[in-house]
């Protein structure tokens, strides 16, 4: 890892010491002594890319596949293991960000969370209900930002680039009494990258700390973002093929936030609560999608969503000895999600101002047990199992259970298997069209085999795995309704993704260093035989790192991904090709007070597209100013 910048070094030394995995088990883990499969991405890692979006960094994840819908303003999902996107728990610090009801099923369009606070990725692949419940039913992602800091300062950052590209930050902390602080302002936006699509984005973030005593620590997380954004409807075929020549328009409002209080005393005993609170409105004008020149395939609609949820999980972790640590925790959620607003079915034979109202509301119920024992000081055992109660379905009981074994001290051996399953979205639930209130949950098993290896001074690591999963119940278009001229959602289908992934990471001298990875996945819906849209088979990444001065410092990643299938309505099925896409950063740090960078996406111009008929944007540039004065005692 290297870091030009002296605040950033020390910072991200600190970091990479003190790291500990946070997501998808109650007991926190270092990387190493992992028995799951997981990835962590620091600041240090990613930074010098000067990102300005997640789906920069969370391209070289391996066993991840990103995607985007043309410019930035379109919906940009993730696939972990060959998932659906709706399937992997997104979080904020812990605090979920499923909105399940979207029309999405409830997956996280990554687009619309802010670059600017996030410290480290936690990435977690396989079956997670065991600890959460439903929604991590192929694994979770969770963004953990910057903490409260100790010390004062002060950060400005300003963007400009091609596209009428700006952005402008504000961050500050420091230190009042027992309470640590850090807050963040910032506002991006876009014009037309590509025909007719422009985006908006306003957030602010917070993070505060109390510690009064060794033994206890309050913190208190979130962040709220107004987001606005114009595109070609998602299936409508895109700037290129789409009939109907008019955009989708979304309006985003989300309120995340998050408290977390924390005890422990010399005994061993651990306690921990944290509480959580989303919201999100989304207003969104749809202007429909033709399937020919005169038949909607999609009704014009304009609609209001709002989601609340509000979360509560409590968590008594005991170390009985080195050897063996025993959690128990309970959770509770409250979600209540509504939508009001018409579609146009005239053009069915039906009403210009459809009613297209649904207000839902649910508890859910969970209790898990988590247990972690060492054997012979190279068995590492850890398994856990969670009860989940919900109202209008039967309780579900996921197990799951992980090890590793530590063949050499620089090498060691894991596999973990674990179910899952994701309740129906409220939307799916609700919709008054397509919505059906039978639906029963969708489930996964999942396993996994990896091998890791690292070198003493971590200059070379290494890690390959195989990944086999099977999705049941999953919520899709009856096809013998449709024959019927009904549309309703129903149970009906099987799919299976397996694979196998590589990562490599090759530092060998302080000044350079290179990270690859490479994925080749195989999906199928087990009925048809047909592999699952929008899932590349090969997905490969190369990011070099060299330090070419004490101030100057180049990063570049190139990203291959291979052809996939797609499905828009005026093209019918249709396969994607692939694509090779190269960005470059380039970064001066004069001193520890200013320091400023060039950042190049698609450098080679290469003309691609995710989804047929929007075209990735073509060569584009960001130039970047920082100022962060030091402070006296600082």
């Amino acid at each position: 890892m290297l870091v030009s910048n002296p605040v950033q070094a020390q910072e991200s030394s600190v970091t990479t010491l003190d790291t500990m995995i946070v997501t998808g088990s109650a007991q926190p883990t270092q990387p190493h002594q992992a028995t799951q499969s997981v990835t962590v991405l620091n600041a240090g890692q990613f930074a010098p890319l000067q990102p300005n979006r997640v789906t920069s960094i969370l391209q070289q994840v391996p066993g991840l596949h990103t995607d985007e819908m043309s410019g930035r303003s379109g919906i940009s999902s993730l696939y972990l293991r060959g998932a659906d996107p709706n399937f992997t728990l997104v979080m904020l610090d812990g605090i979920p960000m499923n909105d399940t009801t979207n029309q999405r099923g409830g997956s996280v369009d990554l687009s619309t969370i802010p670059m600017d606070r996030i410290d480290r990725v936690e990435i977690v692949r396989g079956p997670l209900s065991a600890f959460y419940g439903s929604e991590a039913m192929a694994g979770a992602v969770n963004f953990i930002t910057k903490p409260a800091s100790t010390v004062p300062f002060l950060r400005l950052l300003g963007e400009g680039g091609r596209f009428d590209y700006s952005k402008g930050l504000l961050q500050t902390g420091g230190t009042v009494g027992p309470l640590s602080t850090n807050i963040s302002l910032s506002h991006t936006q876009h014009g037309e990258q590509i025909e007719q699509d422009s985006f908006s984005m306003d957030s602010v973030g917070w993070n505060f700390s109390i510690h009064t005593d060794s033994n206890f620590d309050m913190q208190l997380n979130g962040q709220y973002t107004d987001s606005t954004v114009r595109s070609f409807p998602e299936g409508s075929g895109g700037s290129e093929f789409a009939l109907l020549r008019e955009t989708e328009r979304r309006k985003t409002r989300e309120f995340l936030s998050g408290v977390s209080a924390s005890f422990h005393n010399a005994s061993g005993w651990h306690h921990q609560v944290f509480l959580s609170m989303t919201r999100r409105l989304q207003d969104v004008s749809n202007p429909g999608i033709l399937a020919t020149p005169t038949l909607f395939a999609l009704p014009p609609s304009d609609f209001e969503t709002l989601y609340t949820r509000v979360q509560t999980r409590m968590t008594t972790t005991w170390t009985i000895s080195p050897q063996w640590k025993i959690s128990l925790g309970e959770q509770l959620t409250h979600e209540r999600g509504r939508r009001n607003g018409t579609q146009d079915l005239s053009s069915f034979g039906g009403s210009s101002d459809q009613p297209d109202d649904f207000a839902i509301r649910r508890t859910l119920g969970g209790t898990f047990a988590e247990l972690t024992s060492v054997w012979w000081q190279k068995l590492t055992v850890n398994s856990g199992v969670r009860t989940d109660i919900s109202q209008g379905f039967q309780p579900k009981v996921n197990p799951r259970i992980g090890a590793s074994y530590q063949l050499l001290s620089s090498m060691q051996i894991r596999g973990g298997y674990g179910k899952g399953f994701k309740l129906p979205s409220l939307s799916s639930l609700g919709d008054p069209l397509i919505g059906n209130p039978s639906l029963q949950p969708e489930t996964s098993i999942g396993w996994d085999l990896g091998l890791d290896y690292h070198t003493a001074d971590e200059g070379f690591t290494a890690t390959i795995e195989y990944f086999h999963s099977r999705f049941r119940n999953l919520i899709d278009l009856d096809p013998d309704l449709l024959n019927q001229g009904i549309i309703r959602l129903a149970n009906i289908d099987e799919a299976v993704a397996k694979g196998w992934n590589i990562s490599l990471s090759f530092t060998p001298n302080p000044t350079v260093s290179f990270q690859s990875s490479l994925t080749h996945l195989t999906t199928r819906v087990t009925e048809t035989g047909a592999p699952l849209r929008n899932r590349p088979k090969w997905r490969g990444w190369l990011g070099v790192e060299m330090r070419l001065s004490s101030t100057v410092n180049v990063k570049s990643q190139v990203t291959w991904v291979g052809s996939s299938f797609d499905f828009q309505v005026p093209t019918q099925i249709t396969r994607v090709g692939g694509f090779v896409k190269a960005d470059i950063t380039l970064n001066y740090h004069p001193s520890t007070t200013w320091s400023c960078y060039a950042a190049l996406e698609n450098v080679t111009n290469s003309s691609y597209e995710q989804f047929a008929g929007f075209p990735a944007p073509p060569f584009t540039f960001r130039l970047g100013l920082e100022y962060r004065p030091e402070f006296l005692g600082q």
